[in-house]
C-alpha cells in the first residue's frame, strides 16, 4: 500500500460466498485509492476463499487463517495488518455507500477530538431490497442524545453522553465505523472470547474514551437474514452478559447499573423463553428466577408462572 492509504477496510469472512463480492466491491467503492481492504477468512468452507481468489485489485489484501469462533480475532489479525491511520469494519453480508468512508475520515481529520466516526444506515432483505430506510430509527432514545452540530450532517456526541447512550442499546452500526487505529493500541484488540457481542464491548471501551462524530446520511445497508439471529442461544447471551456486567462494572450511578442489569435479565429471560419453548420447563423457570434475582421485575415473576403451568 502506498503512503496515501488513509483507511483500511477489514472484512472478517467466514462461509460468506453469497453476498462477499458485493460487500468488497462496496468498501473499494467507499475511498478511492485512498484504501486498502484486508478480507481474512476465518477458515470457509464454502467456495469464500475461491470467491476471494477471483477478486483482482491492487487495493484488496487476502489473509486466510485456520477456523475459529466469531469475527472477533480474524479482525484482530486484520487490524494488526493494517497499514492505514483509520480502520473500518464491515461484516460480509453488509454494503458500504460510495464515498462515505473518504467522508468520515475526513471529517475525523478536522475534528482530532473525535476517537471515531458513524453514520445511520439501511436495512436491506438478502435480494438487496430496503426495509427500513433508516436503523437509527429504531433507537428510540438515540434522538435524545446530546450532539454539536458540525459541517453537513455531522454532529459531534460528547463522551459522557454517547456512554450513556449505549445503556439502552447498541445504536452504533459496527460496518462502516471509522475508528483511529492507534486506539486499538490504547484500549486493546477486540475480545475473542466475545464471539457473539465482541462489537458491542468493543464501543463500550471506546465510548468511555473518547467523544464520537456522527452523521444522519446513510453510511451503510445492513442485510437482513433470515434465521441469522443467534442471539437467543445460551452460550451466546452468557458471552453478552458477561460484557454487560464489565460495562456495569465501570458505572457507580445507581440508574446505570440498574439499566445494564434490566438489559442481562432480558437476556435471561429470552433463554428461559426457549427452553419453554422446547418444553424444558424446570430450566425456564430456573432461568426467569435468574432473571428476577438480577433485576426484580414482576414480569419474570409471571414468566416462572408461565413455566410451571402447561
Amino acid at each position: 500500500m502506498t503512503e496515501r492509504t488513509r483507511v483500511s477496510v477489514i472484512i472478517a469472512v467466514g462461509d460468506a460466498e453469497t453476498h462477499w463480492q458485493a460487500a468488497v466491491r462496496s468498501a473499494l467503492a467507499s475511498a478511492g485509492d485512498e484504501l486498502e481492504v484486508l478480507v481474512v477468512d476465518n477458515g470457509s468452507t464454502d467456495r469464500s476463499a475461491a470467491v476471494v481468489g477471483e477478486e483482482r485489485d491492487s487495493r484488496l489484501v487476502r489473509l486466510r487463517l485456520r477456523p475459529g469462533k466469531g469475527a472477533a480475532r480474524p479482525r484482530n489479525v486484520g487490524i494488526a495488518r493494517a497499514t492505514a491511520p483509520y480502520v473500518a469494519l464491515l461484516d460480509p453480508n453488509d454494503l458500504l455507500e460510495p464515498g462515505r468512508l473518504g467522508a468520515a475520515a475526513s471529517v475525523l481529520d478536522r475534528h482530532p477530538e473525535a476517537g471515531f466516526a458513524f453514520a445511520d444506515f439501511a436495512c436491506i432483505d438478502t435480494s438487496g431490497r430496503i426495509v427500513r430506510p433508516s436503523g437509527m430509527a429504531s433507537f428510540s432514545g438515540f434522538g435524545a442524545v446530546a450532539r454539536e452540530p458540525l459541517e453537513g450532517n455531522w454532529c459531534l456526541i460528547r463522551q459522557p453522553h454517547l456512554s450513556r447512550a449505549l445503556l439502552y442499546g447498541q445504536c452504533i452500526g459496527t460496518s462502516g465505523a471509522v475508528v483511529r487505529r492507534q486506539l486499538f493500541t490504547e484500549i486493546g484488540p477486540l475480545d475473542e472470547e466475545a464471539a457473539c457481542c465482541a462489537d458491542l464491548d468493543l464501543w463500550f471501551r471506546l465510548a468511555h474514551g473518547c467523544d464520537a462524530l456522527y452523521s444522519s446520511d446513510r453510511g451503510h445497508a445492513q442485510r437482513e437474514e433470515p434465521g441469522g439471529n443467534t442471539g437467543h442461544t445460551r452460550a451466546a447471551v452468557e458471552e453478552c452478559n458477561a460484557v454487560l456486567r464489565r460495562e456495569r462494572g465501570r458505572w457507580s450511578e445507581r440508574a446505570a447499573r440498574r439499566e445494564l442489569d434490566r438489559r442481562i435479565a432480558e437476556n435471561l429471560a429470552r433463554v428461559a423463553l426457549e427452553e419453554r419453548r422446547r418444553r424444558h420447563r424446570l430450566r425456564s423457570m430456573a432461568m426467569f428466577a435468574y432473571a428476577f434475582a438480577t433485576c426484580p421485575e414482576r414480569r419474570w415473576l409471571g414468566g416462572m408462572l408461565s413455566s410451571i403451568v402447561p
